[in-house]
Protein backbone atom coordinates (compact mmCIF):
# COMPACT_ATOMS: atom_id res chain seq x y z
CA UNK A 1 0.00 0.00 0.00
CA UNK A 2 2.67 2.82 -0.71
CA UNK A 3 3.55 4.56 2.11
CA UNK A 4 1.32 2.88 4.12
CA UNK A 5 2.81 -0.49 4.04
CA UNK A 6 5.29 0.05 7.44
CA UNK A 7 1.83 0.82 9.96
CA UNK A 8 1.78 -0.87 12.84
CA UNK A 9 -1.94 -1.61 13.52
CA UNK A 10 -1.08 -0.92 16.87
CA UNK A 11 -0.55 2.50 16.56
CA UNK A 12 -2.64 5.43 15.47
CA UNK A 13 -0.70 8.71 13.38
CA UNK A 14 -3.13 10.73 16.03
CA UNK A 15 -2.07 11.29 19.33
CA UNK A 16 -4.94 9.18 20.87
CA UNK A 17 -4.46 5.03 21.41
CA UNK A 18 -7.26 3.25 20.25
CA UNK A 19 -9.73 0.63 20.92
CA UNK A 20 -8.22 -2.88 22.04
CA UNK A 21 -10.98 -4.55 23.19
CA UNK A 22 -11.54 -7.68 21.32
CA UNK A 23 -15.04 -7.05 20.23
CA UNK A 24 -13.49 -3.59 18.33
CA UNK A 25 -10.65 -4.88 17.21
CA UNK A 26 -11.84 -3.83 13.71
CA UNK A 27 -12.24 -0.47 15.10
CA UNK A 28 -8.47 0.36 14.79
CA UNK A 29 -8.89 2.69 11.63
CA UNK A 30 -6.16 5.18 10.83
CA UNK A 31 -7.93 7.71 8.80
CA UNK A 32 -5.68 9.37 6.53
CA UNK A 33 -7.16 12.12 5.06
CA UNK A 34 -5.19 12.53 1.63
CA UNK A 35 -7.56 13.77 -0.94
CA UNK A 36 -8.07 11.66 -4.42
CA UNK A 37 -10.18 13.53 -6.79
CA UNK A 38 -12.65 14.85 -3.54
CA UNK A 39 -12.68 11.35 -2.31
CA UNK A 40 -11.15 10.55 0.81
CA UNK A 41 -9.02 8.09 1.30
CA UNK A 42 -9.08 5.75 4.18
CA UNK A 43 -6.96 2.94 5.70
CA UNK A 44 -9.17 0.44 7.49
CA UNK A 45 -6.55 -2.19 8.33
CA UNK A 46 -5.79 -3.85 5.20
CA UNK A 47 -7.84 -2.33 2.89
CA UNK A 48 -8.76 0.78 2.04
CA UNK A 49 -12.26 2.98 1.11
CA UNK A 50 -12.42 5.64 -1.13
CA UNK A 51 -15.88 7.20 -1.03
CA UNK A 52 -17.27 10.29 0.04
CA UNK A 53 -16.19 11.26 4.28
CA UNK A 54 -19.90 9.93 5.18
CA UNK A 55 -19.78 6.84 3.57
CA UNK A 56 -16.21 5.62 5.17
CA UNK A 57 -17.13 6.91 8.58
CA UNK A 58 -20.39 4.62 8.13
CA UNK A 59 -18.23 1.86 7.02
CA UNK A 60 -15.49 2.46 10.31
CA UNK A 61 -18.50 2.30 11.87
CA UNK A 62 -19.45 -0.65 10.45
CA UNK A 63 -16.61 -2.48 11.15
CA UNK A 64 -16.80 -2.24 15.10
CA UNK A 65 -19.15 -5.80 14.61
CA UNK A 66 -22.65 -6.19 16.31
CA UNK A 67 -21.10 -7.09 19.48
CA UNK A 68 -19.04 -3.67 20.24
CA UNK A 69 -21.88 -1.39 18.61
CA UNK A 70 -24.17 -3.32 21.08
CA UNK A 71 -22.33 -2.78 23.93
CA UNK A 72 -21.98 1.01 23.65
CA UNK A 73 -25.52 1.34 23.07
CA UNK A 74 -26.30 -0.65 25.92
CA UNK A 75 -23.77 1.38 28.15
CA UNK A 76 -25.82 4.65 26.96
CA UNK A 77 -28.63 2.93 28.18
CA UNK A 78 -27.78 2.10 31.61
CA UNK A 79 -26.14 5.76 32.10
CA UNK A 80 -30.20 6.93 31.00
CA UNK A 81 -31.57 4.74 33.29
CA UNK A 82 -28.98 5.70 36.32
CA UNK A 83 -30.13 9.46 34.98
CA UNK A 84 -33.99 8.61 35.41
CA UNK A 85 -33.50 7.09 38.52
CA UNK A 86 -31.65 9.62 40.16
CA UNK A 87 -34.28 12.60 38.30
CA UNK A 88 -37.60 10.78 39.50
CA UNK A 89 -36.04 10.09 43.02
CA UNK A 90 -35.79 14.25 43.11
CA UNK A 91 -39.34 14.41 41.93
CA UNK A 92 -40.23 12.24 44.55
CA UNK A 93 -38.51 13.84 47.44
CA UNK A 94 -39.95 16.98 46.25
CA UNK A 95 -43.04 15.62 46.28
CA UNK A 96 -42.96 14.56 50.21
CA UNK A 97 -40.64 17.53 51.62
CA UNK A 98 -43.28 20.09 50.35
CA UNK A 99 -45.46 18.92 53.10
CA UNK A 100 -42.47 19.12 55.65
CA UNK A 101 -40.69 22.03 55.00
CA UNK A 102 -40.96 24.70 58.06
CA UNK A 103 -43.57 27.46 57.78
CA UNK A 104 -41.07 30.23 58.66
CA UNK A 105 -40.21 33.47 56.74
CA UNK A 106 -37.35 33.27 54.25
CA UNK A 107 -34.01 33.09 55.46
CA UNK A 108 -31.84 36.23 55.50
CA UNK A 109 -30.23 36.63 51.79
CA UNK A 110 -27.78 39.50 50.54
CA UNK A 111 -29.72 39.54 46.85
CA UNK A 112 -32.67 39.54 48.93
CA UNK A 113 -32.04 42.54 50.54
CA UNK A 114 -30.63 44.38 47.60
CA UNK A 115 -33.19 43.15 44.72
CA UNK A 116 -36.72 42.84 45.60
CA UNK A 117 -37.83 39.23 44.25
CA UNK A 118 -39.14 39.23 40.68
CA UNK A 119 -41.71 36.22 39.88
CA UNK A 120 -40.69 37.06 35.98
CA UNK A 121 -37.54 36.14 36.52
CA UNK A 122 -38.38 32.79 37.23
CA UNK A 123 -39.63 32.42 33.58
CA UNK A 124 -36.37 33.66 32.33
CA UNK A 125 -34.55 31.14 34.05
CA UNK A 126 -36.57 28.50 32.95
CA UNK A 127 -35.99 29.92 29.25
CA UNK A 128 -32.52 30.36 29.31
CA UNK A 129 -31.91 26.97 30.79
CA UNK A 130 -34.31 24.89 27.83
CA UNK A 131 -32.17 27.34 25.38
CA UNK A 132 -28.95 26.20 26.37
CA UNK A 133 -30.17 22.14 27.04
CA UNK A 134 -31.05 23.17 23.10
CA UNK A 135 -27.66 24.13 22.15
CA UNK A 136 -25.83 22.00 24.04
CA UNK A 137 -27.45 18.85 22.71
CA UNK A 138 -27.27 20.02 18.93
CA UNK A 139 -23.55 20.11 19.65
CA UNK A 140 -23.64 16.33 20.82
CA UNK A 141 -25.24 15.13 18.20
CA UNK A 142 -23.19 16.58 15.56
CA UNK A 143 -20.05 15.40 17.84
CA UNK A 144 -18.05 12.69 15.77
CA UNK A 145 -18.37 10.99 19.15
CA UNK A 146 -21.66 11.37 20.38
CA UNK A 147 -22.35 8.32 21.99
CA UNK A 148 -19.49 8.61 24.72
CA UNK A 149 -20.39 12.36 24.84
CA UNK A 150 -23.91 11.76 25.33
CA UNK A 151 -23.29 8.63 27.89
CA UNK A 152 -20.93 11.25 29.66
CA UNK A 153 -24.00 13.72 30.07
CA UNK A 154 -25.91 11.37 31.35
CA UNK A 155 -23.91 10.05 33.87
CA UNK A 156 -22.59 13.30 35.45
CA UNK A 157 -26.55 14.29 35.83
CA UNK A 158 -27.33 11.03 37.42
CA UNK A 159 -24.62 11.61 39.54
CA UNK A 160 -25.24 15.15 40.64
CA UNK A 161 -29.58 14.34 40.55
CA UNK A 162 -28.05 11.26 43.06
CA UNK A 163 -26.15 14.03 45.71
CA UNK A 164 -29.05 16.27 45.19
CA UNK A 165 -31.60 13.87 46.32
CA UNK A 166 -29.45 12.87 49.04
CA UNK A 167 -29.08 16.56 50.54
CA UNK A 168 -32.97 17.69 50.04
CA UNK A 169 -34.04 14.32 52.19
CA UNK A 170 -31.79 15.57 55.21
CA UNK A 171 -32.03 19.07 55.77
CA UNK A 172 -35.08 21.03 54.67
CA UNK A 173 -35.08 24.63 54.22
CA UNK A 174 -37.80 27.50 54.29
CA UNK A 175 -39.26 28.22 51.11
CA UNK A 176 -37.35 31.04 49.83
CA UNK A 177 -40.53 32.81 48.45
CA UNK A 178 -41.21 36.36 50.64
CA UNK A 179 -44.57 35.82 49.27
CA UNK A 180 -45.31 32.46 50.21
CA UNK A 181 -48.93 31.93 49.96
CA UNK A 182 -49.19 33.73 46.44
CA UNK A 183 -46.67 31.30 44.80
CA UNK A 184 -46.56 27.78 46.91
CA UNK A 185 -49.25 25.16 46.92
CA UNK A 186 -50.76 24.58 50.60
CA UNK A 187 -49.28 21.82 53.00
CA UNK A 188 -51.62 18.96 53.26
CA UNK A 189 -52.36 16.39 56.24
CA UNK A 190 -50.86 13.11 55.36
CA UNK A 191 -53.71 11.16 55.67
CA UNK A 192 -55.00 8.27 54.08
CA UNK A 193 -55.67 9.96 50.83
CA UNK A 194 -52.24 11.39 50.76
CA UNK A 195 -50.58 8.69 48.40
CA UNK A 196 -52.97 9.40 45.82
CA UNK A 197 -51.89 13.28 46.39
CA UNK A 198 -48.95 12.69 46.30
CA UNK A 199 -48.80 10.32 42.56
CA UNK A 200 -50.47 13.32 41.41
CA UNK A 201 -47.88 15.78 42.19
CA UNK A 202 -45.25 13.15 41.15
CA UNK A 203 -46.68 12.73 37.84
CA UNK A 204 -47.18 16.14 37.00
CA UNK A 205 -43.70 16.90 37.62
CA UNK A 206 -42.76 14.06 35.50
CA UNK A 207 -44.80 15.62 32.62
CA UNK A 208 -43.04 18.71 32.91
CA UNK A 209 -39.66 17.94 33.66
CA UNK A 210 -39.52 19.91 36.93
CA UNK A 211 -40.47 23.48 34.48
CA UNK A 212 -42.82 24.63 36.98
CA UNK A 213 -42.65 28.70 35.39
CA UNK A 214 -46.11 27.79 33.82
CA UNK A 215 -47.82 26.47 36.81
CA UNK A 216 -50.14 29.00 39.11
CA UNK A 217 -48.63 27.24 42.57
CA UNK A 218 -45.64 25.33 42.87
CA UNK A 219 -44.31 22.59 45.62
CA UNK A 220 -41.74 24.46 47.54
CA UNK A 221 -39.17 22.74 49.60
CA UNK A 222 -36.24 21.82 46.62
CA UNK A 223 -33.92 23.92 47.80
CA UNK A 224 -30.49 22.89 48.64
CA UNK A 225 -28.67 22.30 45.75
CA UNK A 226 -30.18 24.03 43.15
CA UNK A 227 -30.78 21.45 39.94
CA UNK A 228 -31.53 24.43 37.30
CA UNK A 229 -28.19 25.39 38.22
CA UNK A 230 -27.01 21.81 37.78
CA UNK A 231 -27.89 21.84 34.40
CA UNK A 232 -27.10 25.09 33.51
CA UNK A 233 -23.55 24.06 34.36
CA UNK A 234 -23.61 20.57 32.77
CA UNK A 235 -24.80 22.29 29.93
CA UNK A 236 -22.24 25.41 29.57
CA UNK A 237 -19.11 22.89 30.11
CA UNK A 238 -20.50 20.95 27.44
CA UNK A 239 -20.22 23.61 25.15
CA UNK A 240 -16.64 24.69 26.53
CA UNK A 241 -15.34 21.13 26.22
CA UNK A 242 -16.72 19.58 23.17
CA UNK A 243 -17.13 22.42 20.46
CA UNK A 244 -14.91 22.92 17.89
CA UNK A 245 -11.47 24.97 18.45
CA UNK A 246 -13.19 27.89 16.14
CA UNK A 247 -16.26 27.99 17.66
CA UNK A 248 -15.43 30.36 19.99
CA UNK A 249 -18.58 32.90 19.28
CA UNK A 250 -20.76 30.52 20.48
CA UNK A 251 -19.26 29.84 23.53
CA UNK A 252 -18.92 33.75 23.87
CA UNK A 253 -22.82 33.89 23.84
CA UNK A 254 -23.42 31.26 25.94
CA UNK A 255 -21.30 32.32 28.42
CA UNK A 256 -23.55 35.32 29.77
CA UNK A 257 -26.39 33.04 29.17
CA UNK A 258 -25.46 30.46 31.67
CA UNK A 259 -25.17 32.84 34.18
CA UNK A 260 -27.59 35.08 33.59
CA UNK A 261 -29.78 32.18 33.86
CA UNK A 262 -28.43 31.40 37.15
CA UNK A 263 -29.14 34.80 38.61
CA UNK A 264 -32.22 34.50 37.48
CA UNK A 265 -32.86 31.90 40.08
CA UNK A 266 -32.06 33.89 42.71
CA UNK A 267 -33.86 36.87 41.51
CA UNK A 268 -36.73 35.35 41.30
CA UNK A 269 -36.87 33.98 45.07
CA UNK A 270 -36.96 30.70 43.59
CA UNK A 271 -33.28 29.60 45.60
CA UNK A 272 -31.35 31.34 47.67
CA UNK A 273 -27.30 32.50 46.84
CA UNK A 274 -25.77 29.07 48.80
CA UNK A 275 -27.99 27.15 46.30
CA UNK A 276 -26.71 27.92 43.16
CA UNK A 277 -23.41 28.80 44.35
CA UNK A 278 -22.93 25.55 45.98
CA UNK A 279 -24.90 23.50 43.06
CA UNK A 280 -22.00 25.52 40.45
CA UNK A 281 -19.25 24.56 42.84
CA UNK A 282 -20.32 21.03 42.95
CA UNK A 283 -21.34 20.32 39.32
CA UNK A 284 -17.96 22.12 37.87
CA UNK A 285 -16.11 19.83 40.52
CA UNK A 286 -17.62 16.49 39.29
CA UNK A 287 -17.65 17.59 35.55
CA UNK A 288 -13.68 18.18 35.50
CA UNK A 289 -12.36 15.75 37.96
CA UNK A 290 -14.49 13.21 35.46
CA UNK A 291 -12.04 14.35 32.38
CA UNK A 292 -9.66 14.90 33.91
CA UNK A 293 -9.87 11.22 35.70
CA UNK A 294 -10.63 9.43 31.98
CA UNK A 295 -8.20 11.32 29.81
CA UNK A 296 -5.44 9.50 31.76
CA UNK A 297 -3.92 6.63 30.29
CA UNK A 298 -6.11 3.38 31.23
CA UNK A 299 -3.26 2.22 33.57
CA UNK A 300 -2.59 5.30 35.62
CA UNK A 301 -6.49 5.33 36.34
CA UNK A 302 -7.02 2.71 38.95
CA UNK A 303 -4.19 3.74 40.97
CA UNK A 304 -4.88 8.07 40.48
CA UNK A 305 -5.12 9.98 43.52
CA UNK A 306 -8.73 10.89 42.05
CA UNK A 307 -9.58 7.52 41.66
CA UNK A 308 -10.55 7.21 45.49
CA UNK A 309 -13.69 9.25 44.85
CA UNK A 310 -16.97 7.83 45.84
CA UNK A 311 -17.71 7.46 41.84
CA UNK A 312 -15.05 6.60 39.99
CA UNK A 313 -15.81 2.75 40.04
CA UNK A 314 -19.51 3.76 39.08
CA UNK A 315 -17.94 5.25 35.49
CA UNK A 316 -14.88 3.02 35.24
CA UNK A 317 -16.56 0.42 33.20
CA UNK A 318 -18.47 2.70 30.75
CA UNK A 319 -15.24 4.70 29.88
CA UNK A 320 -13.26 1.20 29.23
CA UNK A 321 -13.55 1.24 25.92
CA UNK A 322 -13.30 4.82 25.39
CA UNK A 323 -9.58 6.08 23.59
CA UNK A 324 -7.49 7.95 26.33
CA UNK A 325 -6.59 11.59 26.19
CA UNK A 326 -9.38 14.11 25.12
CA UNK A 327 -11.65 13.45 22.20
CA UNK A 328 -10.90 15.46 19.06
CA UNK A 329 -13.84 18.01 18.53
CA UNK A 330 -14.70 17.16 15.46
CA UNK A 331 -18.42 17.48 14.04
CA UNK A 332 -19.91 14.97 11.16
CA UNK A 333 -23.81 14.63 9.92
CA UNK A 334 -24.89 11.87 12.38
CA UNK A 335 -26.54 9.75 9.10
CA UNK A 336 -25.11 8.72 5.54
CA UNK A 337 -28.42 10.75 4.27
CA UNK A 338 -28.66 13.60 2.57
CA UNK A 339 -25.14 13.06 0.98
CA UNK A 340 -25.50 17.13 0.20
CA UNK A 341 -25.82 17.29 3.84
CA UNK A 342 -23.27 15.20 5.29
CA UNK A 343 -21.07 16.74 2.48
CA UNK A 344 -21.53 20.50 4.09
CA UNK A 345 -21.14 19.03 7.45
CA UNK A 346 -17.55 17.61 6.24
CA UNK A 347 -16.79 21.09 5.10
CA UNK A 348 -18.12 23.30 7.84
CA UNK A 349 -16.12 20.75 10.83
CA UNK A 350 -13.00 21.55 8.37
CA UNK A 351 -14.01 25.55 8.98
CA UNK A 352 -13.93 25.54 12.25
CA UNK A 353 -10.73 23.28 13.24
Amino acid sequence: MGPMGGHRRDQSDSHMPLQTTEDCQELRVRKDMRVNGGMDVVDMGGYECTRPPAECEAVSLDNCGVACTRSELLKTAVAFLCLMVSAFLNFFLLTVIHDVVPAEPALPDLVFMVIPQQKWAWVVGDVLSTLSSCVSFVCIILHKDRIVVLRRVLLLGAIMYGLRAVVLGVTFLPPSFHNREEICQPQVNRTAMYAMEVATRFVTYVVTLGLTSGQDKILCGDLMFSGHTVVFSIMYFVQLQYTPRRLAPLRMVMTPVTYLGIAALVVSGGHYSMDVLIAYWLTSHVFWTYHQIFELPRGQRANAPLSRLWWFWLCYWFEADVPEGRLSNEWTWPFSRPAWLASKMHDLNDSLQ
